[in-house]
Formats: C-alpha cells, structure tokens, sequence
C-alpha cells in the first residue's frame, strides 16, 4: 500500500502532463465543441449534407467500382465509387456569390494539408473533365476542377449552386469535418 501511496502523485502528474501536451496539439474549436454540453446532442448526429467529388464514368465499362446513382435533378449518373475528395478533408465551405446571377454561389473549400494534395492529384488527372459533385449519396452537379497553387489551401468550385444548397453545405462543412476525420 506504501508503494501505492508514493506512485501515486508521479503518475498523476504524468497523466497531467499527457493530457495537456495532447490537449495543446490537437485543434481547440473541436474539443470545445465535443465538450460543451449545449452540442452534446447535436454531436450524436450522423453527419448531414456530406460532400464527396467523384469521376464520372461514360460509358458504363461493367467495372465493380461503378455504381450509378440517382441525380437531384432526374435521371441517373454513373460514378466511380472510389471518392476523390470528401468533407473529411474539407474544413469550411464558404458560399461565394456569382457576379449578375443573383441568389446563386460558387463554393470556395478550405482544404486540410491531405486535402490540397487530394485536390491538385484530381485537377491534375482529370484537367478538363467534368466530376461528379456529390451531396448524400446524390449526385448535386457536375463541375470541372480548378487547378490550385501549390501553397493555396483553398480551391473555388465553380457553381452555380442554389442558395438553399450553398448554405446548408456552409452550415453543415465544420461538424461534418470534425465528425468524419479519421
């Protein structure tokens, strides 16, 4: 029991010193969001409004990678199921208004560090060829990438997405960020 006694304060301190070193490195905004009481329930929710950019397949080859889902606006797309690029590498989308089209945005993502090398690999390998711009398993657009710097942590997608969409996609891109990061 002595020994107990003397182990205890060295490994309280320790455990102190852990939980503070791993407290400063990791991002302050998520943990005071997981913590706080108030997002409790909220934070029990399955992402909502997730963003996924995939290649678009034409025609359809038979590869067990394809899959063909449905359009917002009517019809099917067949995409490759593999994504390119989702929310968990996307840690803001920001609506930009589109200059003389009035209640219509483009989206301006700010990327994690894996993200932006996600992003110049796909404007690289599909330069001029349109993807799939996927919100919930539904394909929203199609859209051709941009090709970013290499020290830009951000990348505008061009639109035009409808107010209501931009929006939700604004309101929706932290906890979607904080709840899919591996």
């Amino acid at each position: 029991m002595k020994i107990f006694r003397k182990l205890l304060a060295p490994v309280a301190l320790l455990c102190s010193v852990i939980f503070c070193c791993g407290y400063h490195s990791c991002d302050h905004e998520e943990v005071n969001l997981y913590m706080d009481p108030d997002n409790w329930e909220e934070m029990q929710l399955p992402p909502k409004n997730v963003v996924s950019i995939h290649e678009v397949i034409r025609p359809k080859k038979g590869d067990s990678i394809e899959r063909t889902v449905a359009s917002y606006f009517g019809g099917d797309v067949t995409i490759n199921s593999i994504q390119l690029l989702d929310s968990s590498e996307i840690k803001y989308i920001q609506p930009i208004p589109i200059p003389g089209d009035q209640g219509f945005y483009n989206l301006r993502f700010d990327l994690t560090d894996r993200g932006h090398k996600l992003w110049i690999n796909l404007s690289v390998q599909h330069k001029g060829q349109q993807l799939a711009f996927v919100i919930d398993g539904t394909v929203y657009r199609g859209f051709v990438p941009r090709q970013i710097a290499d020290d830009a942590l951000s990348v505008i997608v061009d639109g035009p997405f409808d107010q209501a969409t931009a929006m939700a996609l604004q309101n929706n891109s932290k906890y979607n960020y904080f709840k899919m990061r591996k």
